[in-house]
């Protein structure tokens, strides 16, 4: 085993979990994000965008924590038609102690019960005290859908026309009924991102730089909420995902040397729960087996790709390699 030559190069894998309502149409849920999900059973969604990132989509009532522990993301799709569920807000809980990167996706806030304010207001309760939110949602002349957010931070609105994206600074009014808005916006900006002496400044009274605030909004403690109805908010959400970065990270080991577990060259997993292990290393066809001591075991694989494999009568824990492998992996603990 050597350490992979392009293991660091391009797009990092990466696995996020998606939680959304019971209730919730799946195929819109996909759809928001820009994801597809590799078939109707498959618990995996790949983005056309992002070919080394896989989302697993789950209703609160198939959530496991163990999958949560695995991931280097989390997302709480909102949606407008339903409450929030009280294992999301356990979920997130669990995932904010474990400093994840958190993402909150809002839709259905034109014809739901609650409107994009409201979601806004239940999440900054109950999910994330310190919630920044930049991006407002745009409805249509007929208020049945939305057209376009308009961006607290810059004063632009970004709309879709024709199928076409356009930026377009904001009208003198949108300004206005956002100045207390963008006020707040900067201020927790300034105190999460800023160098001391540019921070001291806005303290002053000062004015900053915008620029230096939308390098602030990169900061990876920046938590906010998307509107993502009709495709508004995808690229919104995109520019989150490509911040993303492997956090969860086993060690291997193979008795010459240790790394971690991007670093191999060869295929080799560890089972997560006993239908799902991450994997690393370039994909192989070579058949994959349970390592458990010393015995191996052939294992069922249902559906496999970069990041992840879907598997039967998985033992949580086990390494999963090529049956002439040496190597094994130990989870990461925090």
């Amino acid at each position: 085993m050597l350490p992979s030559q392009g293991a660091h190069s391009g797009y990092p894998h990466v696995l996020i979990y998606v939680i959304t309502s019971e209730t919730s149409d799946l195929s819109q849920v996909y759809a928001n994000m820009g994801a597809n999900p590799v078939s109707d059973k498959s618990p995996f969604a790949r983005f056309e965008k992002f070919p080394n990132l896989i989302a697993i989509v789950h209703r609160p009532s198939q959530a496991d924590q163990r999958i949560l522990a695995s991931c280097d993301g989390f997302v709480a799709s909102l949606d407008g038609a339903a409450g929030v569920d009280p294992l999301l807000i356990q979920l997130w809980s669990a995932a904010r102690d474990a400093t994840l990167p958190r993402h909150i996706l809002a839709f259905n806030v034109v014809d739901g019960r609650a409107d994009f304010d409201e979601l806004c207001a239940i999440s900054s309760r109950v999910l994330e005290p310190d919630l920044l939110v930049r991006y407002l949602p745009i409805d249509s002349d007929d208020e049945l859908s939305l057209t376009g957010v308009y961006d607290i931070l810059t004063s632009e609105i970004h709309a879709l026309v024709d199928s076409k994206w356009i930026t377009k600074a904001a009208d003198p009014e949108h300004i206005a009924i956002t100045s207390s808005a963008r006020e707040d916006l900067f201020d927790q900006l300034a105190y999460l991102g800023l160098d001391d002496m540019t921070l001291e400044n806005h303290k002053s009274g000062l004015p900053i730089s915008v620029t230096k605030l939308e390098t602030a909004w990169s900061h990876p403690d920046v938590v906010t909420i998307t509107p993502i109805d009709d495709g508004i908010g995808t690229g919104t959400f995109g520019n989150w995902l490509i911040t993303l970065k492997p956090v969860w990270l086993p060690v291997l080991s193979d008795g010459e040397m240790v790394c971690e577990a991007f670093e191999t060259s060869e295929r080799i997993g560890i089972a997560i729960t006993e239908n799902l292990a991450r994997m690393w290393g370039a994909g192989s066809d070579e058949k994959q087996y349970e390592k458990i001591s010393s015995d191996l075991n052939p294992i069922v694989v249902l559906e496999s790709n970069q990041v992840a494999v879907f598997a039967k009568d998985l033992t949580p824990g086990s390494t999963i390699s090529t049956e002439n492998s040496g190597a094994f992996l130990v989870a990461p603990t925090f």
